[in-house]
């Protein structure tokens, strides 16, 4: 195990990675922080102060830590101002005699530098004599992978905590996170049992409250790196960025079934750290696809079935696509952070924008659940004010979906079946047989942006279709219900709760369909909406990670919305507005 946690330990940046993995460490060694990692403000040599026992001496100490990454070696030990004798120099000569609260004084002090590499033969010597040269004043140590691998085993991994079995799991996932078709369900297994939840998301036998929910929630944040970082390394990013998923989603889950008290603790100590590995992972994902995006057939490389090729393809414009809202939805009291999330929004929504416009496959999505990726990179295309490239992809689209209804090839069937894809979908040969035909969210979606986009002529398209050529399928979407956020984050959540609006006939007029989906903003879905503890906690963007982890049906009041942002002034040309369908549990 011990190798796993070294491998994993030197994949870690200094910034936003090893400093967030030491705290929780030095946490349960049972120190307690003064100050945790500040970027912008002056910390006078110390990343890390401390309070707390020393386990060997069994004296109250301050802890004080320097991290680096990397190996150390001359130019790191003391070749410019950021250096290594530097900064323990300024801690000394500064932080010391200014900064020590008066509760810590005349503690004995401890400075650490805590890397992920080693200490290099070429500087022992001149470490040594350093660390000799102070003794008087602290007591300097270095950490490097080995040092740091036994605390996070003994301290973080522990037996109360990560048992044999699921040391086993984990072991039996890393070794198959580079399979692009492994289904990660060792590492399921894993989060389970550390998050005290049945197969069906319910709570298990006597769950963990209070500390022991906080430790747990490290645990499967502490593992979820690791299987990320293992499989990014071992080729298979993609891998990573689902497991790190599923560790976010089944955590927010079980924070939801926890008493209020421990609810605000845990959101405030372990999911904010886990919400930032996300971000962390998502990024690495992003830069690994970004330069394909703006190759022309940039993925078409990796696949020569056509069926596959579009299944990739929506897969990665979901992917990206929720990438990017998870910028373009977060907000901070700091304007200068916010902006910089919004400029991370338009570098991938320009890299969404270039992967559609190179990948012409791209306008033919194989499965009816595809309408969840297109919502996705619809919203993130507009919201970022890349209105012109939305409309192109829409147009081509219909054009696309709408013949392929009429031909009965090339369908975006209703099934998740790759079998049925291959045998009766009508991608390899002959027609798409007429029971993968009778219900399409497909047809919904793409006459619903065409309305919000101002495309009247593509609404007209499809609204023909439906009336004639293809008037056999029953057109639908999916409402949810006040239920929702007991499932949404453990598994797809249409199957358990809501209701399909069905059959939908479409009105006349594009207008008069906008008209109904302020209807729709303005009916009980909004108060179920404004129920999201996700939103409350400031991060809305949770539920876009799990309807497109689980293929849940995005919402359509959440792309509704779109309609009074996109024509604020309208008025139904009618009054008799279409009524809604029927809605079928």
């Amino acid at each position: 195990m011990k190798l796993v946690i070294s491998e994993y330990l030197r994949t870690l940046k200094e910034r936003d990675e090893l400093d967030r993995l030491l705290p929780d460490l030095l946490v349960e060694m049972g120190y307690v922080p003064i100050a945790r990692p500040q970027t912008g403000n002056r910390q006078f040599g110390v990343d890390l102060a401390l309070r707390g026992m020393n386990l060997k001496t069994n004296l109250e100490e301050l802890l004080l830590l320097v991290v680096k990454q990397g190996d150390i070696g001359r130019q790191e030990w003391d070749g410019n101002v950021q250096g290594v004798r530097s900064s323990i120099n300024e801690i000394l000569d500064v932080y010391l005699k200014s900064c020590v609260e008066p509760q810590d004084t005349g503690k004995p002090v401890r400075i650490v530098l805590a890397t992920n590499g080693e200490l290099k033969q070429t500087i022992q010597a001149s470490w040594s004599g350093y660390v000799t040269d102070h003794e008087a004043r602290a007591n300097i140590e270095f950490w490097g992978t080995d040092c740091l691998s036994e605390l996070v085993e003994e301290h973080l991994l522990n037996e109360h905590v990560f048992r044999d079995e699921d040391r086993k799991n984990l072991r039996r996932a890393l070794a198959l996170s580079g399979d692009s078709e492994y289904d990660r369900r060792d590492f399921h297994k894993l989060l389970l049992r550390a998050l005290d939840l049945t197969d069906q998301g319910g709570l298990a036998d006597q769950p963990k409250t209070g500390k022991a929910l906080i430790k747990a929630l490290r645990i499967v944040n502490f593992a979820a790196h690791t299987f990320a970082a293992w499989a990014i390394t071992d080729g298979d990013a993609r891998q990573g960025l689902k497991g790190m998923e599923r560790a976010l989603l089944w955590s927010w889950h079980r924070i939801q079934l926890a008493d209020e008290k421990d609810r605000n603790a845990a959101i405030a100590d372990a999911f904010s750290s886990m919400w930032l590995g996300y971000l962390n992972i998502s990024r690495q994902y992003f830069d690994r696809l970004q330069q394909h995006c703006f190759v022309e057939d940039g993925l078409f490389g990796y696949y020569s079935d056509g069926s596959e090729f579009s299944l990739v393809a929506f897969e990665q414009i979901g992917s990206l696509s929720t990438i990017g809202l998870s910028q373009v939805f977060f907000s901070s009291q700091d304007p200068g952070i916010t902006e910089a999330y919004r400029q991370n929004a338009d570098v991938v929504a320009d890299a969404v924008a270039a992967l559609i416009r190179n990948n012409p496959i791209c306008n033919s999505p194989c499965f009816d659940r595809h309408s969840q990726d297109i919502t996705l990179a619809m919203t993130l295309l507009l919201t970022t004010n890349r209105i012109d490239e939305a409309k192109a992809w829409l147009r081509r689209l219909v054009r696309n979906v709408d013949y392929a209804f009429k031909a009965k090839r090339y369908v975006p069937i209703s099934s998740d079946s790759l079998d049925d894809l291959a045998d009766a979908g009508g991608w390899h040969t002959g027609q798409t047989e007429d029971r993968l035909l009778t219900t399409s969210w497909m047809l919904a979606t793409l006459a619903g942006w065409s309305a919000l986009s101002g495309l009247d002529e593509c609404y007209a398209v499809i609204r023909k279709g439906s009336l004639d050529l293809y008037a056999e399928t029953c057109m639908q979407l999916w409402h949810p219900d006040a239920d929702i956020y007991k499932h949404i984050y453990f598994k797809p959540a249409h199957y358990e709760c809501g209701a399909s609006e069905a059959p939908i006939k479409l009105p006349a007029t594009a207008n008069e369909w906008r008209e109904h989906m302020r209807v729709i903003v303005k009916s009980q879905q909004n108060e179920i909406a404004s129920k999201s503890m996700a939103s409350q906690a400031g991060i809305p963007a949770l539920e876009l990670i799990a309807c497109r982890h689980f293929s849940t049906p995005l919402a359509p009041y959440f792309w509704y919305r779109f309609a009074s942002i996109m024509f604020p002034d309208e008025t139904a040309v009618s009054t008799d507005v279409a009524d809604p369908a029927p809605l079928v549990s």
